[in-house]
């Protein structure tokens, strides 16, 4: 069975105009980092959302093309960081250049042997649970093995422009707390 995807049908709208209409969506601002044998990596992702509660599980998105794609894989196992407002400057440079360089004075550490920047507000651990190739990126399914909330403000993009959005205090979240199913 062939779906349009495939089959090219959605080809009729330009990248200029897909890109333009999709600004539109606020997204959050995430690193996507995993542990390599010579270090810590990382890249900029905002196409990562929720899957399911039971068990805890997420989907992220990843250029098939990307140099991180192949060490998360290898890994088997990765870390989602959602920026902070204070963090905006890390959005360009994991998106850019040697990803074993990005960490170069980035305050992290590692959950697990999973490297996780440490001043994020939102930072989830999860374990590779599966790949699915579509077009000319790969998605990750991630099983949620640790997750920690911090209350500062998240990094969110709208027509290409950071913005911030006000985080609700939980006194509780600095730690990090080990998923359940």
């Amino acid at each position: 069975m062939t779906t349009d995807l495939q089959a090219g049908v959605l080809d009729a709208v330009d990248e200029t105009s897909f890109r333009r209409a999709m600004s539109r969506f606020p997204t959050f601002v995430t690193v996507i980092t995993a542990a390599t044998p010579s270090g810590a990596v990382g890249c900029t992702a905002t196409s990562v959302m929720s899957l399911s509660l039971r068990p805890p599980t997420l989907m992220v998105s990843l250029d098939s093309a990307g140099r991180t794609l192949g060490d998360v894989l290898s890994a088997g196992e990765f870390a989602v960081n959602v920026l902070s407002w204070r963090q905006r400057d890390l959005c360009r440079r994991f998106a850019a250049g040697d990803p074993r360089r990005r960490f170069d004075g980035v305050p992290h550490s590692a959950w697990d042997g999973v490297p996780v920047l440490d001043d994020a507000p939102a930072t989830v651990v999860c374990r590779l649970g599966g790949t699915v190739p579509v077009l000319d990126h790969t998605l990750l399914i991630g099983t949620v093995r640790l997750t920690r909330t911090r209350p500062d403000d998240p990094l969110v993009l709208l027509d290409g422009v950071g913005h911030a959005v006000a985080a609700a205090t939980d006194p509780d979240a600095s730690e990090p707390r080990r998923a359940t199913s």
